[in-house]
């Protein structure tokens, strides 16, 4: 017996000398999704992914960029959630390496009702045996609904689900149509950087045909892109949106002054840009639409899209009689025409130093609250 009593307690000494790995994660209900964040050590990845395919102890932004696809791939297969005994999709997983060498996912789940709500972390089965993984469930307004220590044996969690509040059972309310259609004329009508380029564009034109083939080709731009962005099929940070909408209406203005007879096919130039200035009309669109999600918002959408055609159109019918009268005027032609270019391209060029050079904002991943109370936690359960 003795032989098995000291190796019992060699065994021991093996356990507590070995660190079996913590990771912590924080789901949150925000409406109608579910939001997730789960923080691992970089050496728990990578007994999955190698991340380092120099060993030279970092991971540079190439290797990163490599590792990315498998990555998102392993997002999906680490967390499941099941609304009513119904699988729901992951969306949007997002993966950052912070400097203390821990791995952020990020990622959101899609709920368009209420109910009982089972979530399993399936990772952890595949870290090293014993990993444990400290997750928090919270309600909208950040309060614990529980905290779980999970395991490879014990890897699910269940909870309440909460009634979607007000906020997202009026996307339903017929009123909504109205709300969301005076929100896009009053958009259109107050971005006076869309409606400068607007303007860049028409001023040069003298044809009825030409100047509705321009507008319907804005239409028809701004309008895919403002869905398929409401949708987040395409996500295009605002930091880059922006200066891109600057940089079209300097552009414009420069085309009218390097090309006085005209531009000629400018209709491809609008459907080009129109693309950027519908990126930058979602980001209004969702911040409205803040935990609304799938089917609802269809309608937000179009009547926020067609507030925006109409807006555009009422402008439209009301600047370009006059500018069609005043070209009927060599004077207007020669020298007003060429001093608006100037002033479109001068306005465009300082909202473009504006939106980058005077608004530096920093390229490097924040990290939110939820990360850092994890994190904190992580630390003291260490």
């Amino acid at each position: 017996m003795a032989w098995l009593t000291a190796w019992l307690f060699l065994l021991a000494g093996f356990v507590r000398a070995h660190d079996p790995g913590l990771s912590t994660g924080t789901l949150r209900f925000e409406g109608a999704r579910l939001s997730a964040e789960f923080i691992f050590a970089r050496a728990d990845i990578e007994t999955i992914i190698p991340l380092d395919a120099d060993r030279d102890g970092k991971v540079s932004t190439a290797e990163w960029e490599l590792a990315r696809p498998k990555l998102k791939a392993l997002a999906h297969d680490a967390l499941t959630v099941q609304l009513n005994g119904k699988s729901l999709e992951i969306a949007a997983p997002h993966f950052v390496l912070d400097e203390n060498n821990n791995i952020h996912l990020t990622a959101t789940f899609p709920m368009e009702r209420a109910g009982p709500v089972a979530i399993r972390s399936t990772l952890i089965a595949r870290l090293p045996r014993g990993h444990r993984e400290f997750v928090s469930v919270l309600d909208e307004h950040g309060a614990t609904l529980t905290e779980v220590l999970l395991s490879a044996q014990q890897d699910a969690i269940s909870v309440d689900g909460p009634a979607l509040p007000a906020a997202d059972r009026r996307s339903k309310h017929p009123g909504l149509f109205r709300e969301f259609f005076a929100m896009g004329v009053n958009h259109i009508l107050t971005g006076y950087d869309h409606l400068l380029f607007l303007f860049g564009l028409l001023v040069v034109m003298s044809r009825f045909k030409s100047t509705l083939l321009i507008v319907t080709c804005f239409t028809l731009a701004h309008s895919c892109t403002l869905a398929l962005a409401a949708f987040d099929v395409v996500r295009v940070s605002g930091r880059v949106v922006e200066p891109l909408i600057a940089a079209t209406i300097m552009y414009v203005g420069v085309e009218n002054l390097l090309r006085p007879e005209g531009p000629k096919n400018r209709w491809r130039l609008t459907l080009l840009f129109g693309l950027v200035h519908g990126l930058g009309f979602a980001t209004d669109l969702k911040e409205k639409l803040h935990g609304v999600s799938g089917r609802d918002i269809v309608m937000p959408l179009i009547s926020f899209n067609l507030g925006v055609e109409l807006g555009q159109l009422t402008v439209a019918a009301l600047v370009l009689p006059l500018i069609w009268w005043l070209r009927t005027k060599p004077i207007f032609v020669q020298r007003w025409v060429p001093a608006c270019s100037l002033v479109v391209a001068l306005a465009g060029g300082w909202w473009l130093v504006q939106r980058t050079v005077l608004s530096p904002t920093s390229m490097r991943p924040s990290v939110s609250a939820s990360a850092t109370v994890a994190l904190s936690r992580r630390e003291s359960a260490g």
